[in-house]
């Protein structure tokens, strides 16, 4: 449920407020400063409303709109003075600085600012007793800028503070994080956006004891070190015991310093998630260590020589971690090959990580894949999920994948431009040659996601058809969304034309009981 102070407010029917479990309020900073938003929390419809059962409370604070409008016709009329080529940066500071302006004219005109939080958060504790979680999410439209106050300082440390019965407490910080966040600790997810790991880093530790899910995205040009998160200004190593979830972003330097971290130490004991996106963060295997019973899921987005690394590290090995279910190393363009000879033996390395992982999205930077490429996944029957986004399969290698992987229920990739036909076969003759061939196979294979269709939605069409054909529970095809209504279409005259025809029950059945139509 989502309230905003306007005449959508007033619109809400009261009858649906008892069945939600959160509670998002849209106000601008400005309007809690001048404690605005607590009037307008005390008048209906809020008063009289029962709250009993939310149990997550969302802040989003905007620019109002009569403030955007102003910044918008100045953002305009600067940006036709500038020669936009040459000088966006001088752009962006210039909106900054105006975006800073306003917050500090917002402050001279509250000097009760601290007060009026208070009160505020007194209200929202009012409204909502059960409240186990909080997110506070603050964002400007085009600009991620500094409040340059304490404001959020103050209403974060009143809100995760609000009673202890808060027993999950969120914070979704998306701004430039420089003011200070001593006065919080023992979070349990933190979610948060900025350009300085710093005082994130503090707040990790201080909640170490506590915290569930850790989320940090660093902007690219940021030189930052993840070492600060495992490793205090004192030199004492701290460990996370209840961390389940690790996601880091851009945590890296470009050219760290050697620093290895005390060998013998367990930062994330229990560690189930590991999402890296950048170089790896560390000089050694320490996010792999005493976690090799735990880890499930693992998601890597980085070029050939930095995941090299990463396994000489000694942190990803063959069978090191045998409950890890769920690889996906996501694609990263012109990277080149690193120290690899081929694809092929990338792609191999990768799925000696886990041989018996069912969740695999992988990276291809040639688009048309060989022969090799396509056998090595045999070896390694127990996939169910293959991701190859970036790979262009003709039906034959479709075929191949779904026959050499009994347990296969979902391939996403795209579709090759045509359909080779096999020696001494007519076109017409394609459907009953493949029935007789292959059929029936991929006892488990339901759902195939296109990714792209190479400009011929028409060989879709028809691939999906002969797959339709031999694989028995085959119901569910996912194209494009721009494509969606051509392919359709396609789909039925493909079923009426020279050799699908003859087996049209069979797909009129498949096109209108599972796809709906």
């Amino acid at each position: 449920m989502q309230f905003s102070y306007s005449r959508r407010l007033r619109e809400c029917y009261q009858t649906h407020h008892l069945l939600t479990r959160e509670l998002c309020i849209l106000l601008s900073k400005s309007s809690v400063y001048s404690g605005q938003a607590l009037e307008r929390l005390s008048r209906a419809p809020f008063d009289g409303w029962d709250f009993r059962n939310i149990r997550k409370l969302k802040l989003q604070f905007y620019v109002p709109q009569w403030k955007q409008d102003e910044l918008d016709r100045q953002r305009n009329e600067r940006w036709t003075m500038l020669d936009q080529a040459n000088t966006k940066l001088e752009y962006y500071d210039w909106l900054d600085e105006k975006y800073r302006e306003i917050e500090e004219r917002d402050l001279e005109a509250a000097p009760t600012v601290k007060a009026n939080i208070n009160e505020f958060v007194c209200r929202i504790k009012q409204m909502v007793p059960t409240l186990r979680e909080i997110e506070l999410e603050y964002g400007m439209h085009e600009v991620e800028q500094d409040p340059g106050n304490d404001f959020f300082d103050t209403l974060l440390g009143l809100l995760l503070h609000l009673a202890p019965r808060i027993v999950h407490r969120t914070v979704k910080y998306k701004v430039d994080v420089k003011v200070s966040l001593d006065s919080i600790s023992n979070l349990v997810h933190i979610d948060m956006e900025a350009s300085s790991l710093k005082p994130i880093a503090q707040l990790a530790r201080r909640s170490a004891a506590t915290l569930e899910h850790l989320c940090i995205i660093m902007y690219p040009s940021c030189h930052v070190s993840a070492l600060d998160l495992v490793k205090d200004a004192g030199g004492d190593y701290v460990c996370y015991p209840r961390l389940r979830v690790l996601k880091l972003e851009n945590c890296s330097d470009l050219n760290p310093p050697r620093r290895p971290v005390y060998t013998s130490m367990v930062p994330f004991p229990i560690l189930r998630t590991l999402s890296l996106v950048g170089r790896y963060p560390f000089d050694d295997d320490v996010l792999f260590r005493g976690n090799a019973a735990t880890l499930e899921s693992l998601v890597i987005k980085a070029d050939q020589e930095d995941v090299a690394g990463l396994i000489e590290l000694g942190g990803l090995t063959p069978t090191s971690h045998p409950k890890l279910q769920c690889v996906k190393v996501l694609y990263k363009k012109d990277c080149g090959l690193g120290p690899f000879a081929s694809y092929t033996d990338y792609l191999r390395l990768l799925l000696s990580i886990a041989p018996i992982a069912a969740v695999w999205s992988l990276p291809y930077n040639e688009p048309w894949p060989d022969s090799s490429m396509i056998s090595i996944f045999g070896d390694y029957p127990n996939i169910q999920v293959l991701g190859l986004p970036e790979v262009y399969l003709s039906l034959w290698d479709a075929i191949t994948l779904v026959k050499s992987l009994p347990l296969l229920s979902d391939l996403h990739c795209r579709t090759s431009y045509h359909i080779q036909l096999p020696a001494n076969v007519k076109e017409k003759g394609l459907p009953a040659h493949v029935l007789s061939k292959y059929a029936p196979m991929g006892q488990r294979f339901r759902c195939w996601h296109i990714t792209e269709t190479c400009q011929s939605v028409t060989t879709t069409a028809r691939c999906v058809l002969l797959l339709a054909l031999i694989c028995p529970n085959f119901d569910y095809c996912a194209p494009p969304k721009k494509e969606f209504r051509e392919y359709m279409d396609k789909l039925k005259m493909t079923i009426d034309s020279d050799g699908f025809k003859d087996y049209a029950p069979r797909l009129q059945r498949f096109l209108f009981s599972k796809w709906g139509y």
